[in-house]
């Protein structure tokens, strides 16, 4: 029930519904065998220091099975699917230009689909920092997860796509 970064009774009171043995979706390993401490990387275009840097991961539509669904309003309130349990700061926060930055964590959604139903999830992620002068900045672009848990080795595919206005 726990989820990295967020107080653990906190995750335990609100994932209250998933089982004692339910299974996190936690990508372990990457090429090689290697270990993975990062699942994404987020690069400063810009020509100062971009602070406090996080991103949101914001679903809008989602395929379980063979069927579709738009994710409306109410349903981004529940617990798996909420902003503030989708909001990941990025490692480290503050990133230099031309420096990139990592992320610790799967989107919540995403790890907390204990029982692997997803097969695409598609939204919008938001990247948020400020300039030495307080001001903030928010860029949003498309993406899309692709889940491929049936494979001999089980994957998570993300693909960025364009940037939103």
């Amino acid at each position: 029930r726990a989820v990295l970064g967020i107080d653990r009774e906190c995750a335990e009171e609100v994932f209250s519904d998933i089982p004692e043995d339910a299974e996190s979706i936690d990508l372990k390993s990457g090429p090689g065998g290697k270990i993975i401490f990062e699942y994404g990387k987020l690069r400063n275009y810009g020509l100062g220091t971009a602070l406090s840097t996080e991103v949101t991961w914001v679903p809008q539509k989602i395929q379980i099975g063979s069927e579709i669904f738009m994710i409306e309003k109410d349903k981004l309130l529940e617990p798996r699917y909420r902003k503030e349990l989708n909001c990941i700061p990025s490692s480290p926060s503050h990133i230099l230009p031309g420096e990139v930055a990592t992320f610790v964590r799967l989107p919540t959604f995403i790890q907390k689909d204990y029982e692997k139903k997803i097969k695409e999830i598609e939204g919008i992620l938001s990247i948020k920092c400020e300039d030495i002068f307080g001001d903030k900045h928010i860029t949003n672009q498309e993406f899309i997860i692709f889940t491929d848990y049936l494979s001999d080795k089980p994957n998570i595919h993300i693909t960025f796509g364009d940037l939103v206005k």
